[in-house]
């Protein structure tokens, strides 16, 4: 268990450092308010589709990915815990599992950064298409 946990905070920690790199450079997109007239959008265009080709869209499905990879285990490890406490009660504290219960917390913030990630990804495209 304590691998996976390696692992899994591992991953998340590149994750989290990538997206806090492009973080600014995506906002700073989303930005962009679009002009009335369309000719007028075509760069603000071409930047969003460079952001997103090239930044949010492989961050996205890099940070799913990561979420998609442990999450069943956390999913067991929650699982285990509501069964044991529903049979030992208050009692089942005596079992307690750091190591489970951290991996439990990394992958619960690696889906949520995920989640927030591919948010800002479609806030994004949705602003190139309103600039096209």
């Amino acid at each position: 268990m304590s691998d996976l946990l390696s692992a899994a905070s591992l991953l998340m920690a590149v994750i989290a450092i990538i997206y806090s790199l492009w973080y600014p450079e995506l906002t700073e997109k989303l930005n962009i308010c679009p002009k009335p007239h369309k000719e007028d959008n075509v760069a603000d265009c071409q930047l969003v589709k460079m952001a997103l080709i090239s930044k949010a869209i492989p961050l996205s499905i890099l940070a799913l990915l990561i979420a998609l990879t442990f999450l069943p285990d956390a999913v067991k490890i929650a699982l285990e815990a509501m069964s044991t406490y529903k049979i030992h009660g208050a009692a089942s504290i005596n079992l307690y599992n750091a190591v489970k219960t951290a991996y439990f917390l990394v992958s619960i913030v690696s889906v949520a950064l995920a989640f927030y990630i591919i948010v800002l990804m479609l806030k994004l495209f949705s602003l190139w298409r309103s600039l096209r």
